[in-house]
């Protein structure tokens, strides 16, 4: 049976994206351990910020506050023994600048997560909050391989940003947002994606009532939480920051 060789410290944002991420950390690394025995193989310590704030210092563009907020979570779990930190929200990872400062521990991208489960695709849509798509995460992902990275008109980006934290963060899936994420991955299909990238992890919570889409979709929390439990039981990060 495959030991745990590192321990993840997660940087949580809510109940419903941290569920999702633990979920899947577990059953990745049961499936990797080669046991039928209980869910929780994986010793992951976590650190849930305050993310009313959060969401309130990002909306209103407070990104130092933001930071801090990332920082004393990472000093945090650096405390509590973790070998790596796993930041579960695509904007918050484009926050890390004053963590990285503080601890000595590596993070665990992202992007790099969600393009390694794109396969050997080399035009990828990303959907995710505009300060996400922005931060150049997912383009130096991208640029890694070669690939090219293609967003959303800007109404469009507008329209995604509002339903993210106008409905998911607070764990709210309407059907009108559900319509307007397929419409998304049907308009990137068009422009010749062929992989689309949920690079906000709260989407995590519509993936299921999405259906069949025009092109696969890489649900960005999952493939992040699946990296984390791999990384945790190899003892390796994927070549990323």
């Amino acid at each position: 049976m495959m030991a745990q060789v590192m321990v993840p410290g997660v940087i949580g944002i809510s109940t419903y994206v941290d569920y999702a991420y633990h979920r899947e950390m577990q059953l990745t690394a049961r499936r990797l351990a080669g046991t039928d025995g209980p869910i929780n193989q994986l010793r992951v310590v976590t650190a849930t910020l305050d993310f009313h704030r959060l969401v309130t210092n990002v909306r209103a563009g407070r990104w130092e506050a933001a930071e801090e907020q990332v920082a004393e979570a990472a000093v945090a779990l650096a405390s509590g023994g973790a070998d790596f930190v796993v930041v579960t929200s695509g904007t918050t990872s484009t926050l890390t600048g004053a963590a990285r400062q503080r601890v000595q521990l590596a993070f665990l991208d992202l992007a790099e997560s969600a393009w390694q489960e794109a396969g050997d695709a080399r035009s990828v849509g990303l959907l995710a909050t505009q300060r996400a798509a922005a931060g150049g995460i997912f383009q130096a992902a991208a640029e890694r391989r070669g690939a090219t990275l293609l967003l959303p008109r800007p109404t469009l980006a507008a329209e995604i940003d509002s339903l993210i934290f106008d409905e998911l963060v607070r764990g709210e899936v309407t059907e009108a947002a559900v319509r307007t994420l397929r419409e998304a991955v049907a308009e990137l299909a068009d422009a010749g994606a062929e992989r689309v990238i949920l690079g906000n992890t709260d989407m995590t919570l519509a993936v299921d009532r999405m259906g069949e889409t025009a092109v696969p979709i890489i649900d960005g929390a999952c493939a992040h939480a699946r990296a984390s439990a791999r990384a945790a039981l190899r003892g390796e990060l994927p070549g990323a920051p």
